[in-house]
């Protein structure tokens, strides 16, 4: 460590050495070593980059002291105060760092970027406008389309009766680029996959058609579902065969389809080798990072189609940007007047009208098919989203079959009840595919990896007991019965990070067993199992696109600046049919009373050539 960092975080101990050192090379570089509010603003712009924002938003820093010292005994010494946000915008103002002066900062209109970040948003708002074009097409076809897939128009609803996913596949069939969002459950697969279908047949042609997902499980599950959306709509509906051929098999992950280049942050397929599609399908659109994004749009022909499936009420992304709920606002503000005119004409339905601030590329499902709004998880969750504390304590405190409240109690005495009634009975079914199905009914989720109430130590203490009970020691790796999650994409075992198996004894030895799309079993020997852990527990992170019958959530009994509102609700509505929580009323309140909040500049540049910095 250096010891000029070490002399300065004597003074500003909360400041990170990494932060630190870009400050002092920008204002070298600069030529603003005498500049400390300068020096202090790159350190809170790299503190928000590693906190998930694209940018400091200066309104939020202003007129606050960061960093400072605070005793045991809550004294309080040190630190830095940014002045008032008059002041400091005159400041950042005065210095060349504009977005045309192409130094390594830019400032724009009370945010504060790093250049790189500032591009990916600036390329990111400029793909969104050049591919938010409407495609002129057959309206005849179109109606016949939708009533093939969804029946005929009956005209004369009011808003409580729209069905989202007919009023979603009619408002992309004329858009280039699109977005469905909606909750767990609310059919965004089966809706896009009628919208693959309708394009396919309104323009009677056949398309190039690529399916993405941010990660390797994702990618499965998208698989899964769109072939299981396809099998009911054969079934369902007299479809060309156009159509089916188009409408892919298998879907991949966004690395994947752009081509990694070992040790290299540009992908094979880039703005000067672009992909060859004509349609691009994007799940889980809500964890894909604002970097990853801009550069996907670079590959992408001027032709394309791109479709946004996803629920911008979930976690973001792990790494900085929150690009669907930037790019998908909640509640949807309402359509332009031209584009509901239109969607009235092919669907019937008089949609919501904003004349000030429309989104005409977005649509939103809300009825959910995995659990009753009116039901216990149903309720939960939407009070989860409200930030309603006393309401949403108040339905935990009413145990009903869907949701019940335990509280912090002994978590030993409990996992130990588990493991006798269900996990043992998961290693005493008469074949591996029944064991899998058990397993995959109910999961632990956990808040965290670490701590007494984290997903490492259940983890642990759940694989003692059954060894115990088994007679096999500590120290044994697999033992019949043991459930294990991938950890790590492997293309040459074909499993990827997220996958998630049992370990069973077949043909006289341990194999590792794993279901494929079409339910039946691989066995992989252990000695080719790519790296792994134990899956009793799992983080909620984990589970984002995933659904179970039953749940446990575990919290830890402290606040973690880890727990969000948007984390209990990715957990609760993964959620089927019974839901337990075990907490605390103050750590649950807290997690309501925090939301995920992540600065950038997306929706203002999308809607507002010129957006204004508040000064009051």
């Amino acid at each position: 460590m250096h010891s000029r960092y070490v002399e300065f975080v004597s003074v500003y101990p909360a400041v990170r050495e990494i932060d630190f050192f870009l400050a002092k090379s920008l204002a070298t570089v600069m030529d603003c070593m005498d500049d400390p509010l300068f020096f202090f603003s790159v350190i809170a712009c790299s503190q928000a980059l590693r906190e998930g924002h694209s940018c400091l938003q200066l309104d939020e820093w202003a007129n606050t002291v960061q960093w400072e010292h605070i005793s045991e005994a809550g004294d309080r010494s040190g630190g830095y105060k940014f002045p008032l946000i008059t002041d400091w915008d005159q400041h950042l103002s005065e210095l060349s760092i504009a977005p045309a002066c192409g130094h390594p900062l830019v400032y724009e209109s009370g945010r504060l970027y790093l250049r790189r970040y500032w591009q990916f948003e600036d390329e990111i708002t400029q793909a969104i406008k050049k591919y938010s074009q409407e495609v002129p097409f057959d309206h005849n076809r179109a109606s016949e389309a939708l009533s093939m897939l969804f029946g005929e128009r009956l005209d004369g609803h009011d808003e409580a009766d729209i069905d989202w996913q007919k009023a979603s596949v009619a408002n992309a069939l004329g858009k280039q680029f699109s977005i469905v969002t909606g909750g767990p459950g609310t059919g965004k697969t089966t809706t896009v996959t009628k919208l693959l279908v309708a394009l396919c047949e309104v323009f009677n042609a056949p398309f190039i058609i690529k399916m993405v997902a941010p990660t390797g499980k994702a990618a499965q599950r998208l698989t899964e579902s769109i072939g299981n959306a396809k099998a009911v709509l054969r079934r369902q509906h007299s479809v060309s065969d156009t159509a089916w051929s188009s409408v892919p098999d298998e879907a991949m992950t966004i690395h994947r389809l752009l081509g990694v280049i070992p040790r290299q942050h540009q992908f094979r397929f880039n703005e000067s080798n672009q992909l060859t599609l004509d349609i691009l399908l994007v799940d889980e659109a809500s964890m894909v990072d604002l970097p990853l994004i801009a550069r996907l749009f670079r590959a992408l022909p001027d032709h394309a189609r791109v479709i946004l499936l996803g629920d911008s009420n979930q976690l973001p992304s792990v790494a900085a940007g929150s690009v669907l709920a930037d790019i998908a606002p909640d509640p949807h503000p309402g359509y332009g007047p031209s584009n509901a005119d239109q969607l009235a004409r092919l669907t019937g339905y008089s949609l919501p009208v904003s004349k000030s601030t429309p989104v005409d590329y977005l649509t939103k499902l809300v009825k959910s098919y995995r659990f009753n709004d009116d039901g216990g998880i149903g309720r939960l969750a939407k009070t989860i989203i409200d930030g309603d504390v006393k309401g949403s304590w108040t339905l935990l405190n009413d145990s009903s079959e869907e949701v019940r409240l335990s509280g912090q109690g002994d978590l030993s005495h409990w996992l130990k009840k588990l493991t006798d009634t269900h996990y043992l009975q998961v290693s005493r079914s008469k074949d591996v595919l029944l064991a899998i199905e058990q397993f995959s009914a109910f999961r632990i989720l956990a808040a965290t990896r670490v701590g007494d109430r984290g997903v490492e130590a259940i983890n642990i203490e759940i694989d003692r007991m059954i060894k115990r009970h088994l007679g096999v020691s500590t120290n044994t790796l697999f033992y019949h019965g043991c459930p294990i999650m991938i950890n790590e994409n492997s293309y040459e075992s074909g499993l990827f990070n997220g996958d998630i198996g049992i370990i069973w004894r077949h043909e006289d030895r341990l194999q590792a067993a794993f279901t494929i799309g079409d339910g039946t079993i691989r066995w992989l020997s252990l000695s080719r199992l790519p790296s792994f852990e134990l899956v009793y527990a799992m983080t909620i992170h984990k589970t984002q696109g995933s659904e179970f019958n039953r749940i446990a959530i575990i919290l830890p009994e402290y606040h973690s600046p880890i727990l969000s509102r948007e984390l209990i609700y990715t957990g609760v509505t993964r959620a089927k049919s019974e839901l337990e929580i075990h907490c605390t009323k103050q750590v649950w309140s807290k997690c309501l009373q925090k939301r995920v909040s992540r600065n950038s500049g997306l929706f203002d540049k999308l809607y507002h050539d010129k957006p204004q910095i508040n000064l009051f």
